[in-house]
């Protein structure tokens, strides 16, 4: 079982921030593992749609494409991340 970056991030947050949870996962690298596949599915996914509904990637410099879809892609692993890794105990239900 291979852990994604997105997986090792929330876990070194959780070790940090959520210690008393972390500590009470029974199985954290299963845990961290399927949460990094969550998070890059749903970056996948608002990337994807963000990329068709915002025209980024449909310039004719190559360049240009390039950077509209590094910058749709940076600025949505912030927003996942934010939502799905790098939370507070009080904000998970």
């Amino acid at each position: 079982m291979t852990m994604n970056q997105y997986g090792a991030r929330a876990q070194d947050h959780w070790r940090v921030h959520r210690a008393a949870e972390y500590a009470q996962l029974e199985d954290p690298t299963r845990f961290f593992t399927d949460l990094g596949k969550q998070i890059a599915a749903e970056i996948d996914l608002r990337c994807s749609t963000l990329e068709r509904t915002s025209g980024a990637g449909q310039s004719e410099s190559f360049l240009d494409n390039l950077g509209s879809l590094n910058n749709v892609r940076h600025s949505v692993e912030g927003e996942v991340l934010r939502e799905m890794a790098f939370t507070e105990p009080d904000a998970l239900s």
